[in-house]
This record gives C-alpha cells, structure tokens and sequence, in this order.
C-alpha cells in the first residue's frame, strides 16, 4: 500500500511539474519593436525603456508573462503579426479600422500629445499658417512623410482630402529631420515628444528646427499593444489588468 501511495505521489508530481513548465512556456511572448526614442530605447545592456516600452514592460511582468525583446522594421512588425504564424505582439501602434481585421488590439499603453508641425528655423516667416488644413492646402510647400506611416485618424483624412505636396521615405523620425535640414522639403509632422528628443540629440544643431502647433490638430493618438490573432484574448486580457493597477503618471 505504501508503495502505491509513494507512486502515485510521484506520478503526481511529475505530473504537476510538467503543467508548471507548459504554463510558464504559454506566458513567453515574442515583442517586436525598433529603437525609436523616446517612445522605444534599448540601452547597452540590452533593457528596454521609453514612453511606450516602459509600462508595457511593467504591465507584462505585472502580469507574469515573459518578453522576448525582438528588433524588427516597423514593416516586419506589422507583417509577423499578419501572418499571425505565432504569438507575437508589437507595441505602440495606432489602432485602426484596417488593422482590427487582422489584430487584435490591448487597452492604450500611451497617448501621445498633440502632433506639431516641424520646419527649419529659417523657413519660419515662410510658412505662417495656423490650421494643419492650410498648410496642406499650400501647394508651395512640400511635407515629409514616412512610407507607411498613419498619423492618426484625423490628420490622415485630411491628407486624403488635400492631397499635399509630399516627399516619402522610409527614414525615421531623425533621419526625416536631417533630410529636413538638407532642404529636400519644408516641413514634417511628428508629436512633441519626438522633437524634444531630437534637439537633444542634435546638440546645436537641434537650434535650426522649430515646431509650431496648429488650432486645429486633436489631442494626441492612442498608442496599443497589437497582437496577431493567435495571441490568447485570456492573455490580453491579463495584460490590461495589469496595465490599468500601474501607477498613473
């Protein structure tokens, strides 16, 4: 009889040790992101941090799930979670009707400050406007814009609407400003937070670009965790929870 009791009990544990391994291995989860400070910075020790990074690592391991950090262009992000060939996520994107069919979208991580309209210093008596729907209208000036790119709901009608003279890259944020500074065109639109960050890292350079807001540009965008489809809705769920306890800032 003892036999069988001490059988059975480690049957019993065996049993539960390899439960304990299948549910941690469940709550390992692939993040794709790209350096794009100050919203997503990797330091030299390999930890992330910035605007959207931050909470979302916290509300990850708040909620006792794994990260597994991977760089990849902002067209390999939303193309490994098209494909939806595993369990991955991406943080920071804009929630929109085109990618709700094919994502599946957390509660906001951040929402950004109203964008701002970036030009060179010397271009400031130029470009006087006071509306974002002017400046567009302006068929003298020519924006920047990312390939790719949405900047929200609002100021993307706009664009379809006003058609404005563009000029598009594939360059961030920073290499846009340097194209900027290089006179291949008169203006982009990014959120403050990118300017700020950009004139530190420009050093006295950063005194060539200003920003100007417009009356009528909304508040900022909401920024979400988008998750391929064969990410679990229990999982996302455990990561919302997890987000909403963190403190506000």
């Amino acid at each position: 009889m003892k036999t069988m009791q001490k059988y059975f009990m480690s049957t019993l544990f065996v049993f539960s040790a390899l439960v304990s391994t299948q549910a941690v291995a469940a709550d390992t989860l692939k993040i794709l992101y790209e350096d794009r400070p100050p919203y997503y910075i990797t330091n030299d020790t390999g930890t992330v941090s910035g605007l959207v990074l931050t909470p979302v690592r916290q509300a990850l391991r708040k909620a006792n799930i794994k990260p597994i950090w991977v760089t990849r262009s902002g067209k390999r992000q939303i193309a490994d979670v098209k494909l939806n060939k595993e369990p991955v996520c991406s943080p920071g994107w804009f929630k929109k009707p085109a990618r709700e069919l094919f994502a599946k979208f957390s509660t906001p991580v951040y929402q950004d400050k109203p964008q701002v309209v970036i030009l060179r210093a010397d271009n400031a008596q130029r470009i006087s406007h006071t509306k974002l729907e002017q400046l567009f209208a302006d068929s003298t000036l020519r924006g920047g814009v990312k390939m790719g790119y949405s900047y929200g709901r609002y100021i993307d009608a706009l664009r379809s609407e006003f058609q404005p003279t563009t000029v598009e890259t594939s360059q961030n944020v920073g290499g846009m400003t340097r194209m900027l500074l290089g006179r291949r065109f008169d203006y982009l639109i990014a959120a403050p937070e990118e300017f700020q960050s950009i004139t530190d890292r420009l050093g006295i350079a950063g005194e060539d670009i200003i920003s100007l807001k417009m009356s009528d540009i909304p508040p900022g965008n909401k920024r979400y965790l988008m998750c391929s489809q064969s990410v679990s809705d229990d999982l996302i769920k455990r990561f919302n929870e997890a987000l909403a306890s963190l403190p506000k800032n």
